[in-house]
C-alpha cells in the first residue's frame, strides 16, 4: 500500500486526537489509505496539500473565516505567489550552495524516495534536492514566515537572561543553539520538546521535516553522502524595496528566505516516527478509517464545547488536574452542556453556561455603560480591507503584509446621529497598482484633528495598519499618531478589556469577567457574530461578504470587463460600508440597554 506524507501525518493527528476542530473536510478524502491508490493519486494529494497550506498561512492571522469557504477560488488567488515562491526559494538554493540543485514545488516534478514496510510504502517528494561532491542537501519549503522562529516566540533562560532556540550562523543560516553552545540549561530542552510535538504550531512544519529525513534514510537507493535537512521559510524581516525589471515584475533579493539547518533536531525524532509508523500500519490491519464521524467524535455545529473560551487552556476537575479538550472529547464529552458545572473554573465559563442553561443573555450594564461613556464625539467609525499577499507588493512592505487597498468611516456627530448613507464617506482603489497614498490622504482628509474618538472592531489591525502608513509615508506621520492615539476598540464594550476597566476603578475581578454573553455568539466575538444580535442587518446573501471575499474580488479587479468590474467594485464598498455601519448600530444598540 502507498500511503503520502499527507496521508501519514494526518492519521496520526486523527489518531493523537489533534485534529478534530482543525483539520478541512477535503483532508478526509486526502487521508484514506487505499491500495487502489497509485504514484500518480499520492502526487495530487501532495500538491493540493501544499497550496492549502499557503492559504493557511495567509489568513491564520487575520481571519475569522474557515478554508473551505470558496477554496478553488482562494487557491486560484494564491497561485501567481506560489509559482514565484518556487522560483525564488530554488534561485536561492542555488546561489547559496552550488552544486547539482533540483528544485519544483509541483510533486510531479520533485525528487522522490520511498521506504517499504511490511508491505506498506511510504513516500516523499523533495521540494529541493541538492547534491555536490560531499554533501546531499535536502529542502522543505513552506509559505510561513521566520517569526515562528524568532527570539520573541521561542527563547530559553540561562542565568536570568533570554536567549533565542535558533542562532544565526555566519554563513546566513540558522541552527538549533545546542549546535553552537554547550551546558544548556533543562529549559533548553523543554521548549526543545515542544517543537519535536506535531501539535505545536512550529512542531507541525519540524514533523514535516523528520517525515522527509525518515523515508529518506531508510530508502535502499540513498547515495553515502552526508545530509543535511533544510526548511526554508520567508524572510519576515525582509522589506521590499521597490524595484521592478523592464517589464515591472517586482525584483526580490535571495534573502526573501531563510534557511533553517533542522539536521539535528529532525533526527532526534527518528523513534517518534517509527512509533508512528507501527501506528499507522494497525490502524491499517484494524481496518480503522478516517471519515467525518470520526473526526468530529458527532461534536454538535451548536454548543459544541469549544464554544467555551480560553478552552485552548484546558479545564480542572474536582482534583485540579488539567484535562485538555482532546481529553473530554475522547470520553465523549463534545458538548458545552456535557462538561460537569465543576470543571468550568473560569467565570467567564460559568458565565456562558448560565446563558446556556437559562436562553437568556448576560450583561454587565454598568462596564458597558461606563464604557461608553468614553467616547468621544464626533466619533469616526473605521475600517480598513486588505490584501494579505506572501510576497510584498509594494516599497516598503514585507511577506503577509496587510496591503490597504479600501477604507469605510462613518462619522456620528452626537449619540445616535449618524445617516447611514449622507454620513459615510470611504476610498476603494481603482485597480491593483500601488495606491496608498491616495488611501492615506484621502483618510487624513476625512478624519479631523478635534478629537474625536475613532472607533474599529478589534484595534490590533487597524492600528498595525497606521503604524506602517507612517513607515511609508513619514511626512504623514505626527497626523497618523493622531489618529492612532484616538483609536477606540468596540471590542472593549461589547467583550471586554481588563486593563481598560481597572482604569475606570473596576476590580481585578470584574476587570477580567466578559460584558456581554449571547447564545447566538457561539463563543465568538466576531462582529458578524455580535451583528445580528443587536439589529437586522445581516451579512447573509451579500456578494462580498467576508474578508476573502474582498480579497478574491479586489484580486480579480483585472480580469474582468467595465460592467463586471463596476459591479463587483460596489459590491465591495456596500461590504466594507456594511461593517462600519455594523458599529454604528451595535453601539447603538448598546446605548439603549
Amino acid at each position: 500500500m502507498k500511503i503520502s506524507k499527507t496521508q501519514f501525518i494526518n492519521n496520526i493527528k486523527f489518531s493523537n486526537s489533534l485534529a478534530p476542530e482543525e483539520i478541512y473536510r477535503d483532508s478526509i478524502e486526502q487521508s484514506a489509505f487505499s491500495n487502489e491508490l497509485k504514484l500518480e493519486d499520492l502526487m495530487q494529494i501532495e500538491n493540493r496539500y501544499k497550496v492549502e497550506s499557503l492559504i493557511e498561512n495567509v489568513y491564520e492571522e487575520e481571519s475569522d473565516e474557515t478554508l473551505d469557504e470558496k477554496i478553488d477560488l482562494q487557491l486560484e488567488m494564491m497561485m501567481p505567489y506560489y509559482k514565484e515562491l518556487e522560483i525564488l526559494s530554488g534561485r536561492a538554493i542555488k546561489d547559496r550552495f552550488g552544486g547539482n540543485v533540483i528544485y519544483d514545488l509541483d510533486t510531479f516534478k520533485q525528487k522522490r524516495f520511498s521506504y517499504l514496510h511490511e508491505e506498506v510504502e511510504l513516500f516523499c517528494f523533495l521540494d529541493g534536492y541538492q547534491e555536490d561532491e560531499e554533501m546531499i542537501r535536502v529542502f522543505e519549503t513552506k509559505a510561513t514566515t521566520s517569526n515562528k522562529f524568532s527570539f520573541e516566540k521561542y527563547n530559553f533562560k540561562l542565568n536570568d537572561e533570554k536567549h533565542p532556540m535558533f542562532t544565526k550562523l555566519s554563513s546566513g543560516e540558522f541552527v538549533p543553539t545546542e549546535n553552537v553552545m554547550e551546558n544548556l540549561p533543562d529549559d533548553y530542552y523543554k521548549k526543545e520538546a515542544k517543537l519535536l510535538d506535531l501539535s505545536d504550531s512550529l512542531g507541525k512544519y519540524i514533523y514535516d521535516l523528520a517525515y522527509q529525513r525518515f523515508v529518506y534514510e531508510n530508502d535502499e537507493n540513498k547515495t553515502k553522502k552526508n545530509r543535511k535537512y533544510y526548511l526554508v521559510v520567508l524572510n519576515h524581516e525582509y522589506i521590499y524595496n521597490g524595484k521592478v525589471d523592464q517589464y515591472g515584475k517586482n525584483i526580490y533579493e535571495n534573502d526573501l528566505v531563510r534557511f533553517y539547518d533542522l539536521t539535528t533536531l529532525v533526527a532526534k525524532m527518528d523513534q517518534q516516527l517509527k512509533n508512528d509508523l507501527d501506528k499507522v500500519i494497525k490502524m491499517i490491519k484494524d481496518n480503522i478509517k478516517v471519515n467525518e464521524s470520526i473526526i468530529n467524535k458527532n461534536i454538535p455545529e451548536r454548543n459544541s464545547l469549544y464554544i467555551y473560551l480560553d478552552s485552548h487552556h484546558g479545564f480542572r476537575d474536582e482534583n485540579n488536574k488539567r484535562l485538555d479538550l482532546s481529553d473530554l472529547i475522547n470520553n465523549g464529552i463534545v458538548s458545552a452542556l456535557d462538561i460537569p458545572r465543576k470543571y468550568l473554573n473560569r467565570k467567564n465559563n460559568q458565565i456562558q453556561r448560565e446563558v446556556i442553561d437559562s436562553g437568556k443573555p448576560y450583561y454587565n450594564y454598568n462596564k458597558i455603560k461606563d464604557g461608553i461613556k468614553q467616547l468621544k464625539y464626533p466619533i469616526y467609525h473605521l475600517d480598513f480591507e486588505s490584501f494579505n499577499a506572501p510576497l510584498p507588493r509594494f516599497r516598503g512592505e514585507t511577506p503577509y503584509c496587510q496591503s490597504v487597498f479600501q477604507f469605510s468611516i462613518h462619522i456620528e456627530t452626537s449619540p445616535g446621529k449618524c445617516d447611514k448613507d449622507l454620513d459615510h464617506y470611504g476610498y476603494l482603489a481603482k485597480d491593483k497598482r500601488d495606491n496608498r497614498r491616495e488611501l492615506v490622504e484621502k483618510m487624513l482628509d476625512i478624519i479631523k484633528d478635534d478629537g474625536g474618538s475613532i472607533l474599529v472592531y478589534n484595534i490590533s489591525f487597524e492600528r498595525t495598519r497606521l503604524q506602517e502608513f507612517q513607515l511609508y509615508f513619514p511626512e504623514y506621520k505626527d497626523r497618523l499618531e493622531n489618529i492612532i492615539n484616538r483609536l477606540f476598540d468596540l471590542l472593549h464594550i461589547v467583550k471586554n478589556n481588563k486593563k481598560f476597566y481597572e482604569l475606570l476603578g473596576y476590580s481585578k475581578e470584574e476587570a477580567s469577567e466578559i460584558n456581554f454573553y449571547h447564545e447566538d455568539l457561539q463563543g465568538s466575538y466576531s462582529i458578524k457574530h455580535v451583528l445580528p444580535i443587536f439589529s437586522n442587518l445581516s451579512y447573509e446573501n451579500m456578494p462580498v461578504s467576508n474578508g476573502i471575499d474582498a480579497m478574491i474580488a479586489y484580486n480579480k479587479f483585472d480580469q474582468l470587463n467595465k460592467k463586471e468590474y463596476e459591479k463587483l467594485y460596489n459590491d465591495l464598498i456596500n461590504y466594507c460600508k456594511q461593517d462600519t455601519w455594523a458599529m454604528v448600530e451595535i453601539l447603538d444598540a448598546l446605548r439603549k440597554l
